[in-house]
């Protein structure tokens, strides 16, 4: 009974993430209608990169049960994600496909079953206490996008994200009209756009770049016209295309903000 419950767990992260990648249309991102930004990617490579990850999150979940959130959970749990990215990367031939997504699932999935707890704000709250203990057993040198972009202009990246408590997740849901349609989570997402100092879109590009894009999806958002309807949209779309930008990180935390809607 218990060994079904971290099933189930690992499983919903899973559904999270092929939510996410088949949400469309999301500009400069893998979606069902585009590969977004990317040459090297399509929806087909995201699903097969997320079923590797199921042994990893009901790994995760199998180690935290009750387990109290200190040093030795987190040595463990990251133990345990860079096994499960040497099983992503294994799967999508070396492409970097969910690394992100590892690292913030992997955290979420670790306090729910930790804690045995579905309240969001307990749940993010252990998350941030998780993520601020030290793993000395990550390997030296490995400097991720978030990391260069960090010494370069000092923004947070997933990372940081997380050791905040996720607060840019706490602000998309925190958007609750009546219906949890397709234009309320599209308007997440794009509140996620406005918000995230997405450190991949910096990598690719510069801190200006970061800002224009955050403007125009702040834009929208504020703008009660359907998303899908508003002109600014499109411009949106184009925007990621002309600079050729993709906004991961967002991408990312959009999966953790469905995985965590899906609990109530």
């Amino acid at each position: 009974m218990i060994e079904t419950k971290f099933l189930q767990l690992a499983q919903q992260g899973i559904k999270a993430l092929k939510w996410e990648v088949s949400f469309s249309p999301k500009p400069g991102l893998v979606d069902a209608v585009s590969n977004g930004s990317h040459s090297d990617m399509d929806i087909e490579l995201f699903y097969k990169s997320a079923d590797s990850l199921l042994n990893g999150f009901e790994d995760m979940a199998r180690i935290s049960y009750h387990h109290p959130i200190d040093l030795e959970l987190r040595e463990m749990i990251g133990h345990i994600g860079r096994l499960t990215e040497q099983d992503m990367f294994k799967a999508t031939d070396g492409i970097n496909t969910h690394k992100g997504a590892i690292w913030s699932l992997g955290l979420l999935i670790s306090v729910i079953s930790s804690q045995q707890t579905l309240d969001m704000e307990t749940i993010l709250l252990g998350a941030k206490r998780l993520s601020r203990l030290p793993d000395k057993f990550v390997p030296d040198g490995q400097l991720t996008h978030g990391m260069v972009t960090h010494q370069k202009y000092s923004i947070n990246g997933a990372k940081g994200e997380a050791q905040n408590g996720f607060p840019n997740i706490s602000l998309a849901m925190a958007y609750q009209p009546q219906k949890d349609d397709f234009d309320t989570w599209l308007r997440r997402l794009l509140i996620l756009y406005a918000n995230v100092n997405d450190t991949n879109i910096v990598y690719r590009s510069n801190l200006q770049t970061l800002y224009d894009f955050q403007k125009l999806s702040s834009k929208i958002v504020t703008n009660s016209v359907k998303v899908i309807d508003n002109p600014e949209f499109i411009k949106l779309q184009n925007f990621t295309r002309e600079y050729n930008i993709s906004p991961g990180g967002c991408a990312d935390l959009f999966a953790a903000s469905y995985f965590l809607k899906q609990l109530n």
